[in-house]
């Protein structure tokens, strides 16, 4: 017998601007996830797998989860929205970098390591370190060149590989 699946939400046509309910949200995650439970992170999954799916079909939209009292929805940001939304989301991620590259300093005793665990610990210490002075140090660059009045330059886009080479 064949089984005519249809699919929940018409993910194609979604509107920036619009939300999905929570009820939507439900169908669309019983439907690409039949093996996985409704649980805390159903909405990321869901939200993940529009967001990939767009991208597959180059119309990529930017999905924020939202709360109102007991209701949750996923809301496709506008144009005008999503810039502050996906900053907002970028500088969380590097204060969670610092964070957790300060614990594996400071949370960890090292006298329940041996020597190999020692070493690779101190490996991964000087890891973070770096990635964080280097966000410090181009985080300060920035905002001394724009205290300047001067205007960051373009051409550090394209060199930050942020953009696939492909587009």
């Amino acid at each position: 017998m064949l089984e005519t699946n249809i699919h929940p939400i018409d993910w194609k046509s979604l509107e920036k601007g619009s939300s999905l309910t929570e009820e939507q949200i439900i169908e669309f995650h019983k439907y690409h996830f039949p093996h996985k439970k409704f649980d805390e992170f159903a909405y990321l999954r869901v939200r993940n797998e529009i967001q990939k799916l767009r991208t597959e079909i180059n119309d990529p939209i930017v999905i924020k989860q939202e709360k109102t009292g007991e209701n949750k929805t996923l809301k496709i940001l506008t144009d005008k929205e999503a810039p502050s939304y996906l900053d907002s989301q970028a500088t969380a991620g590097i204060r969670k970098q610092r964070k957790n590259a300060r614990r594996l300093l400071t949370d960890i005793d090292t006298n329940n390591l041996n020597e190999s665990e020692r070493r690779k610990l101190e490996t991964k210490q000087v890891h973070h370190a770096f990635i964080a002075a280097a966000a410090d140090g181009a985080r300060k660059h920035s905002l001394q060149t724009q205290r300047k009045g001067e205007v960051l330059p373009n051409s550090v886009i394209r060199k930050s590989k942020l953009i696939p080479p492909d587009t």
